[in-house]
């Protein structure tokens, strides 16, 4: 079994890394961490030469990388992805747990992080959250409520700090 943690790369330290990394080492379980580049910031990449030779910035000042290339490839996008949970994991946590893996998807953020999920069966499911109002709730959607509704796996959902 595994537990999988999904990461933004909008925070460091990021709580969804260090409860993940937490429950592995516990229960002496895999931890997989995935994060998602956004179809809209792939596509951007892929469209425009000057971007895809620099490195795209997340929230945290991690980075998507960058290529000599003249075009970016979903395996790229894949790999940068992978590269962002990477550097939210080892800048979150001293010790890593004793089996972690990387994933990068690109996508949307809920159903990409669900198949790596059904892909993996985990013991647990870690995901951020925020807090909202109801009306917020109601206008903007809930990623959160998606993962809840959805998943077959128990979810951990860590509330950031804000």
């Amino acid at each position: 079994m595994a537990v999988v943690a999904a990461v933004d790369g909008e925070q460091i330290p990021d709580r969804v890394a260090a409860v993940g990394a937490d429950l592995a080492t516990q229960y002496g379980e895999e931890l997989i961490v995935v994060h998602v580049m956004p179809q809209d910031t792939y596509e951007s990449r892929a469209d425009t030469d000057q971007t895809s030779r620099v490195g795209y910035l997340t929230g945290t000042g991690t980075n998507y990388g960058s290529t000599n290339e003249t075009s970016y490839s979903i395996d790229e996008a894949r790999r940068d992805a992978a590269g962002v949970a990477r550097d939210v994991l080892e800048q979150t946590v001293d010790d890593l747990p004793e089996s972690v893996s990387f994933v990068g998807r690109v996508g949307e953020t809920v159903g990409e992080v669900l198949e790596v999920a059904d892909e993996h069966d985990p013991s647990y499911l870690v995901i951020g959250g925020r807090k909202r109002t109801p009306v917020g709730k109601a206008v903007f959607g809930s990623a959160t409520q998606s993962f809840l509704l959805n998943a077959t796996a128990p979810v951990v959902t860590v509330m950031t700090e804000e």
